[in-house]
């Protein structure tokens, strides 16, 4: 049982159909030669901002002509180039890959957006020169995404090795990406990547978890980072959205993510503002969303609303986080009615046409007993100990003891 309506599950999932499928067309070679991230529309939008002046290219422009120490400048400037063709930022660019071979993202991304300035010589000697020593910081999804990111630059096709890389990432996948922007962002260039080179979409094995991934990811921000994201977060959110900005969640996390106060000025982030946000896609009042969205692989985020002092709370195996929630024995978050079993049964309260219930605080697939269609039914609860109570059910609810299922 979901949340939404049935209408709004047909849209949604017409929409992610559309945009699987999309991916089983031939992949667009870039006009200039790209394969990371630039499609040729992309570049056109980004060459329009530069024509038109817009604040996020003279954010960018400012920055690269000002901040020449910055962690991001290889990247910064193989963008750069590939708006402008300037040849000095180019050679720049190049100079600073040569001398910055362990950043593997940025040294991809500059070896792809300036191909015509490098040697074949020059690349070979830049992509394999010594390797770095040391104990990697990144998490899995970014190493990942920047092993992926060098064999593309290197002439390779992305091929069988990183669909079983895929396989093994997916596990601790939908946990890392929730709690850490920079994994999530990781993910979408490594999605992005993995279409536009080896057309293929690897949502297609968890469509259900990408098709909630900006809903989730809207609900999941504490009260106090609705406001005021840190940049990391607010890239991710802009680049969620380029993965498919066809899905009715992909229109609330746009309508937050292009609200003029999130506007990145300053800062590493400013590049990623000028790459991802797109004025042109058009967003939904992220106000306007229902405030509870419920995955049955066991997470849960909902809110009483957008303010600071909202009650906000979130559910996982090992986890249950909440602020400005006094009480979790009981709270509304919109039609959902979330209620903590403190006791071996409860009386199910009556409930409206459209009230949705769950039950926490039940031990991880623990059996849950209750009377539905005149007749004694047994479900189980998530992997995180809650349970969504059908529609159907009425009377009173039992937690079967431990070893009676």
């Amino acid at each position: 049982m979901w949340k939404n309506s049935g209408l709004r599950n047909s849209i949604a999932a017409v929409c992610l159909l559309l945009s699987l499928g999309a991916s089983s067309l031939p992949a667009q070679s870039s006009e200039h030669g790209h394969t990371l991230l630039l499609t040729p529309q992309h570049l056109r939008r980004l060459e329009r901002d530069r024509e038109r002046q817009t604040v996020r290219w003279l954010n960018f422009e400012r920055r690269v002509e000002t901040v020449p120490d910055s962690p991001e400048r290889g990247f910064e400037l193989a963008l750069y180039y590939a708006v402008t063709h300037d040849p000095a930022r180019g050679r720049e660019a190049v100079a600073w890959a040569a001398a910055h071979s362990c950043e593997q993202r940025q040294v991809a991304l500059i070896m792809d957006w300036t191909g015509e300035l490098v040697s074949k010589e020059q690349r070979q000697r830049i992509l394999h020169s010594s390797s770095c020593g040391g104990a990697s910081s990144d998490g899995p999804l970014s190493r990942a995404r920047n092993a992926l990111f060098m064999s593309v630059a290197d002439g390779g096709e992305a091929g069988a090795s990183y669909g079983n890389e895929w396989k093994q990432l997916r596990p601790d996948m939908e946990a890392s990406v929730l709690s850490q922007p920079s994994e999530l962002y990781a993910l979408c260039e490594f999605l992005m990547t993995m279409r536009m080179v080896n057309r293929v979409d690897l949502r297609q094995e968890n469509a259900t978890f990408f098709r909630l991934l900006p809903e989730e990811f809207l609900l999941g921000l504490k009260p106090g980072q609705v406001e005021h994201p840190d940049w990391m977060a607010h890239t991710a959110a802009l680049a969620l959205v380029a993965v498919d900005p066809n899905l009715d969640t992909s229109q609330f996390l746009q309508g937050w993510a292009m609200e003029e106060n999130q506007t990145i000025t300053q800062g590493p982030g400013v590049a990623y503002e000028f790459l991802w946000a797109d004025p042109y896609l058009p967003g939904i009042a992220y106000r306007n969303m229902e405030p509870w969205v419920y995955d049955p692989a066991g997470r849960l985020f909902a809110r009483t609303g957008w303010e600071a002092d909202a009650c906000w709370v979130a559910m996982a195996p090992g986890r249950v986080d909440q602020a400005n929630c006094p009480d979790l024995k009981e709270v509304t978050f919109g039609n959902l009615r979330l209620a903590k079993m403190t006791l071996p049964c409860i009386l199910l309260p009556a409930r409206g046409n459209h009230d949705e219930m769950i039950l926490w605080n039940l031990k991880a697939g623990q059996s849950v007993i209750f009377r539905g269609d005149e007749r004694d039914t047994s479900m189980q609860a998530d992997t995180a100990g809650m349970w969504e109570v059908p529609s159907n059910a009425n009377g009173k609810v039992c937690a079967a003891r431990e070893g009676k299922r």
